[in-house]
């Protein structure tokens, strides 16, 4: 069966950029959400703890739970609470705030811009009452910027928005005699922008994985992919000159050529329209468990560079990451 590679040597470079820039391990929270951006949960867990990073980000308490034991900070961004001291959940609104049972042990996000989630600066002391009230466990205070890796003016503006957030929950803490949370911002293109943080900490996500889809006039640190994707030859055959091959028939030889069907198709979440390989091409359409290239070679990698394969279909390197199978091995080289 097809396979994923993952580098520890690449993830382990791509952390000490990060931890230099951030001002060290502590101050790096790994994004761990959708299988580790399709690298593996499990497996990419276990690299960061190695590495001594003590703080996760994940999607929802499932998640958590196949992690926990591994790092002394969890925070869930979107799901139902669980009383487990390590575990901290994410309020997106007010609504949150009044469903969550007393002890929980929470995050205020706050909607400095990007307008998806999180309550409203203005919503800032009223989700203070009503944790007060509730005797919820304010763990921290954080938000989401929109614009990072682009060239503007936005990200400067939701830092300033921020700020005023900080100011506002410091002196609400004290009013309402809550224990001071942890701040926290930068996400992966934040981080790389700013000369320092101020911050408790930043979430660090696809920079951990060797990618940055920021603006061409950053300059971007030297990270490298820790993902390669492969896949093993399932039968060869000799194609003939005019003889077409595939669905469709859309690829017709035009010589005498050897080609190979490899275990590997949109079943395992490449895409259909992605047309080449590291040292080929498709021939014909991608099927859902076979594509086929010219040679016979044992095994051939998919891809060692997502940020290839999202230039060749218009995408970014986010989704080629994870959109790959769960159900593909994931094998920790170094």
């Amino acid at each position: 069966m097809a396979y994923i590679k993952l580098s520890k040597n690449a993830f382990f470079h791509n952390l000490e950029l990060i931890a230099k820039k951030a001002g060290g391990n502590e101050k790096v929270a790994i994004v761990l959400k959708d299988n580790a951006y399709g690298h593996g949960l499990l497996e990419i867990a276990k690299l960061a703890s190695e590495y001594g990073i003590k703080r996760a980000v994940v999607r929802n308490t499932a998640e958590a739970k196949e992690i926990e034991n591994l790092f002394d900070y969890i925070l869930i961004l979107a799901d139902a609470p669980q009383q487990k001291e390590k575990f901290h959940y994410t309020i997106n609104s007010l609504e949150d705030l009044k469903r969550f049972p007393t002890g929980s042990h929470i995050e205020l996000k706050i909607d400095t811009g990007m307008h998806r989630n999180g309550i409203v600066p203005d919503e800032l002391e009223e989700a203070f009452k009503i944790i007060q009230k509730r005797a919820l466990n304010l763990k921290g205070v954080f938000t989401h910027f929109r614009s990072a890796d682009e060239l503007s003016s936005e990200l400067f503006w939701q830092e300033r928005n921020f700020d005023e957030v900080k100011k506002r929950s410091l002196e609400l803490v004290k009013r309402y005699e809550l224990p001071k949370p942890l701040f926290h911002s930068c996400n992966s293109a934040a981080l790389f922008r700013k000369q320092r943080i101020e911050d408790d900490f930043a979430r660090v996500g696809i920079a951990a994985y060797g990618y940055l889809e920021t603006d061409e006039i950053f300059k971007s640190p030297p990270l490298k992919p820790v993902l390669s994707l492969w896949a093993r030859r399932l039968s060869s055959r000799v194609l003939k000159k005019g003889q077409r091959v595939g669905y469709g028939g859309v690829f017709e030889a035009d010589r005498d050529m050897v080609v190979s069907a490899y275990d590997i198709g949109y079943g395992d979440g490449i895409f259909r329209a992605q047309k080449s390989i590291v040292d080929g091409k498709i021939l014909g359409r991608v099927s859902m468990d076979n594509i086929i290239v010219e040679g016979k070679q044992d095994k051939i990698c998919i891809f060692d560079d997502a940020k290839r394969v999202a230039k060749e279909i218009g995408t970014i390197s986010y989704e080629v990451l994870v959109k790959l199978s769960p159900n593909l091995a994931r094998i920790v080289c170094e």
